[in-house]
C-alpha cells in the first residue's frame, strides 16, 4: 500500500468521529480544543475570537484581491493549534494559526527565507494560503494531528492536503456510505 493510501486509511479510519468533523455538515464556525479561541465566518469576512473578544477580523479574498467569498466550513487541528478554512469561491484554504510561538508566513516567492530575503507577516494570526485548483465545499481534519486535511471538491472527489507543502498531494472517490 502506498504511503498515500495509508495516510489516507488512518485518516478515515473509525468513520467521522476520527476525523474530528462530520463528512456531511458543514460547519463555518469552530472552537479550539480549550475553548479560547473560535473562528466564525460572517459576511466576506473571517472573524477571530479569543474568548469573547474580537481578536481580528481578515477579509475573505484572495491576497491583492478585491473579491469576497463566504465560508464554508471551518475545522480546528489541536496538534497544529490552528483552524484550517474553507470557502465557496476562494480556490485556496487557509491554515489560521493560534499558537504565539508560530513562525512566520511568507507570501509569494522567497529566494532565501532563513537570511531575511522575504517579507513574512506575523505567523501568530496569520494565514498561511494552500492554492487549489478550485474551490472546496467540506473539509475533515485528522483529530489526531499531522498536516494533512481532507477538502471536499464542488464535483464530490476529496483532495488531500497537505499544509506542509500548501498543495493538494491527491484526488480521491470516496463512497461516503461505508463510512
Amino acid at each position: 500500500m502506498t504511503r498515500r493510501r495509508t495516510l489516507l486509511a488512518g485518516l478515515l479510519a473509525g468513520g467521522a468521529c476520527a476525523l474530528g468533523l462530520p463528512l456531511s455538515v458543514a460547519a463555518p464556525v469552530a472552537t479550539s480544543a480549550d475553548g479560547r479561541w473560535r473562528i466564525e465566518g460572517r459576511d466576506g469576512a473571517v472573524l477571530v475570537f479569543d474568548g469573547e473578544r474580537l481578536a481580528k477580523t481578515l477579509p475573505a479574498q484572495r491576497l491583492g484581491g478585491n473579491e469576497r467569498a463566504a465560508v464554508v466550513d471551518v475545522a480546528w487541528l489541536p496538534a497544529r493549534r490552528s483552524f484550517v478554512i474553507a470557502f465557496d469561491t476562494l480556490p485556496e484554504l487557509w491554515e489560521l494559526s493560534v499558537d504565539p510561538l508560530a513562525p512566520p508566513v511568507h507570501d509569494g516567492l522567497v529566494h532565501d527565507y532563513r537570511m531575511g530575503e522575504a517579507i513574512a507577516t506575523p505567523g501568530f494570526l496569520g494565514v498561511r494560503r494552500a492554492p487549489l485548483d478550485a474551490p472546496v465545499r467540506a473539509l475533515a481534519a485528522d483529530a489526531r494531528g499531522g498536516p494533512h486535511v481532507l477538502a471536499r471538491s464542488a464535483d464530490g472527489a476529496w483532495l488531500l492536503i497537505n499544509l506542509d507543502v500548501r498543495r493538494a498531494i491527491g484526488r480521491y472517490a470516496i463512497d461516503e456510505r461505508r463510512q
